[in-house]
C-alpha cells in the first residue's frame, strides 16, 4: 500500500510561496506550522483550495514524510490512505458512501493514535455537506477556514506581474476588461494570459484591447 503513496508523491505540486493574495494569511500560517491535526477548508471554485492542499502535501514530502493528495472527483479513496502521515482530500463532497466510511475510519485512527494529519476541502461548509451522519460528527474535530478568493485588484496585479516575468508589458486596463468578459477564477485567467501571449506572437502584434476582444470573440465561437 505504501507504493501508491510514493507514486503520488512523485507529482510536482506548487508551494505556499506561489499562493497569491493576503486574505488567507492566517490559514497559510496554520498549514505551514501544523497547527491542528484536522483542518477543513471551504470556498468557491477557483479560490485556491487545491493549491493549498497540494502545497501542504509538498511541504510534508520535502520533510521526508509519507504524504498523499487525493482529488476525490478523479481518484478513489482507498485503504492505502490509512498509511499516510499527511493526508489531503480535495472535493470531499464527491466521496461515495464506501469512501465516506473509510474517511470515518481514518479520522478514528488518527485521533486515537495521536498521529497523522488530515486536510479536507470542499466548496461547501461542513454543515452544508450531504454526508453520513457518523462522518459529520468527526467533522467537529476540524479547524474550519474559508478560503477567500483574490480581490479584483489582486488578480490584476498578479496578472501584470506574471506578464512582466515573461518580459511582456500589458496595460492593466486589458486585464480589467478580461475580468469583466471572461471567467474570473485565477486558473482560467492565467490560462487566458498564456493563450493571449501566444496569440499575439502568432499574429505578430503587441497585446492590445482590440486584440483581446478579437481573441475572446474567437473563443466564444469554439
Amino acid at each position: 500500500m505504501n507504493q501508491l503513496i510514493f507514486d503520488f508523491a512523485s507529482h510536482d505540486y506548487p508551494g505556499f510561496d506561489k499562493f497569491l493574495g493576503t486574505e488567507n494569511a492566517e490559514l497559510v500560517y496554520v498549514l505551514q506550522h501544523k497547527h491542528g491535526q484536522f483542518i477543513y477548508v471551504w470556498g468557491e471554485e477557483g479560490a485556491g483550495k487545491s493549491h493549498l492542499l497540494q502545497a501542504w502535501v509538498a511541504q510534508a514530502l520535502d520533510a521526508g514524510r509519507n504524504a498523499l493528495y487525493i482529488d476525490a472527483a478523479a481518484t478513489p479513496l482507498t485503504e492505502a490512505a490509512l498509511d499516510a502521515e499527511y493526508l489531503a482530500i480535495d472535493q470531499i463532497e464527491k466521496l461515495n458512501n464506501e469512501e465516506q466510511a473509510l474517511l470515518f475510519a481514518i479520522f478514528n485512527r488518527f485521533r486515537n493514535s495521536g498521529k497523522g494529519f488530515l486536510l479536507l476541502s470542499s466548496e461547501y461548509t461542513p454543515q452544508q455537506l450531504v454526508i453520513r451522519e457518523d462522518l459529520r460528527t468527526r467533522m467537529a474535530y476540524c479547524l474550519v477556514y474559508e478560503v477567500k478568493p483574490l480581490t479584483d485588484r489582486e488578480k490584476i496585479d498578479a496578472l501584470v506581474s506574471m506578464a512582466a516575468a515573461r518580459q511582456v508589458t500589458i496595460d492593466p486596463e486589458i486585464f480589467e476588461y478580461l475580468l469583466n468578459h471572461w471567467r474570473r477564477d485565477m486558473d482560467s485567467l492565467m490560462q487566458m494570459l498564456d493563450t493571449l501571449d501566444n496569440y499575439a506572437v502568432m499574429m505578430g502584434k503587441r497585446i492590445t484591447l482590440p486584440l483581446l476582444r478579437q481573441l475572446l470573440k474567437q473563443q466564444e465561437t469554439q
